[in-house]
């Protein structure tokens, strides 16, 4: 994505974050379809793709945290920006995954540590429902 993209982008998701929350839409073919786009020959694959105007969620199933068999999913605010809000990360969690579901969010040691953008991970754990 050039820097005219980025910034168009950044744009629409500022626009996006004064909408009102909606319910999680399944956007997953049309994601898939734009990753293509940007960056052909990519070997990224997701599973799943949800959104509302606020957020964005990637699932990656067959994952595992601790040997248990889990969801990893990527969220990040349609804008870019950092989330500063549990309770919206613990609702996107319900809205998604259901209110009975178990997630934790895991803090690498630091020679892991990947931070070039505002992505947030949960695991969230098959079966614990």
């Amino acid at each position: 994505m050039n820097r005219q993209m980025r910034r168009a982008s950044e744009a629409n998701g500022r626009r996006m974050q004064i909408m009102p929350w909606e319910v999680f839409k399944d956007v997953t073919t049309e994601a898939i379809e734009r990753h293509r786009l940007l960056s052909p020959g990519s070997k990224f694959i997701v599973d799943r793709v949800y959104q509302n105007p606020k957020y964005i969620v990637q699932c990656f199933y067959g994952r595992d945290i601790f040997g248990k068999p889990a969801t990893k999913a990527m969220i990040r605010r349609s804008d870019g920006a950092a989330i500063y809000s549990w309770s919206d990360m613990f609702r996107i969690k319900n809205e998604i995954f259901g209110d009975e579901a178990e997630a934790v969010q895991m803090f690498p040691k630091k020679s892991e540590l990947v931070d070039e953008a505002n992505l947030y991970w949960l695991w969230v754990i098959e079966g614990e429902s």
